[in-house]
Parts: C-alpha cells; structure tokens; sequence
C-alpha cells in the first residue's frame, strides 16, 4: 500500500514543517483525526511516540507512532503499526519557487487478513484524504500569511 501527495505553500520550509508533527498544529488540519497525542513530555525527537486514532472510510484506526527520523525543517518519518497495517509517514520540505514543497507519502503492508480485505478501499479513501489534508494545510498557512 502506498498513498502520496506533495503540494507547494507559499511559506519557507522551516515555517511549514513544524505543522507536519507538533501536537497543538497538527488537528489543525487533518480530517478525521480524533487522537493525536505524543506520550512523552518535552520536544519530539528521534525515539518520541505519538498516539494516534482517525477515522477513514468509516473504519476507526488506532496507531502508536514512533519518529524514526527527524531532520527538521527538511523530513520526518514516522513508523506505526495498528490495526492490521505496519507502515511509515514520511514527510519531506523543501525549498521551492514561492515557498515550500510539501510531499506526505504512507507507505506499508497489512498485518491482517481483515487488512488485507480493507486494503484497496482504504487505499483509495486514504490518498482522497490526504490530497484534502494537504490542500486544507495550504490553505490555512497561507491564509495566515493574508492574515498578518
């Protein structure tokens, strides 16, 4: 299973990315996310674990998610298994003409034959989904930019 989407927002990288993992930003802008809790105190690091629950294509998905790499404001990649599915966010920033580009990509396997039936529906509501969420982050960060 593999779900990516790369969008581009008129902000630098380093104003973008914090967006991407930080748990007061983050329900900001994903839909369907009712849990995203990081289950340790202080500043996410390599190592950090993020509790996660989301509904998509009416199927509600539990995760742990670990951070397994984090070279801010350039690329995390957070890896989580749950609910039948082992897999990674990876997220990567980088320098673009007029701001920052965004690229989100999930990818993994099912754990599950219940996943493995779900897979292609989730799939499809997943990439649906994340085209949304990116579309829904860009539009915030540049409206704040028309805001100040």
């Amino acid at each position: 299973m593999r779900c990516e989407s790369t969008v581009t927002i008129a902000k630098p990288p380093a104003d973008v990315f914090p967006w991407l993992i930080e748990a007061d930003r983050v329900p900001k802008w994903m839909s369907g996310l009712d849990v995203y809790e990081p289950l340790e105190p202080g500043p996410l690091r390599v190592g950090s674990r993020i509790r996660w629950e989301l509904s998509v294509s009416g199927q509600h998905l539990r995760f742990e998610q670990e951070i397994t790499e984090l070279d801010a404001p350039g690329r995390a990649v957070l890896r989580f298994e749950g609910s039948g599915f082992r897999a990674a966010n990876e997220y990567s920033v980088s320098e673009a003409p007029g701001g920052a580009q965004v690229s989100w990509v999930v990818s993994g396997d099912t754990t599950s034959f219940k996943a493995k039936l779900l897979a292609p529906m989730v799939q499809a509501k997943l990439q649906e989904k994340h085209d949304g969420d990116l579309a829904r982050l860009r539009a915030l960060l540049e409206g704040e930019a028309a805001a100040a």
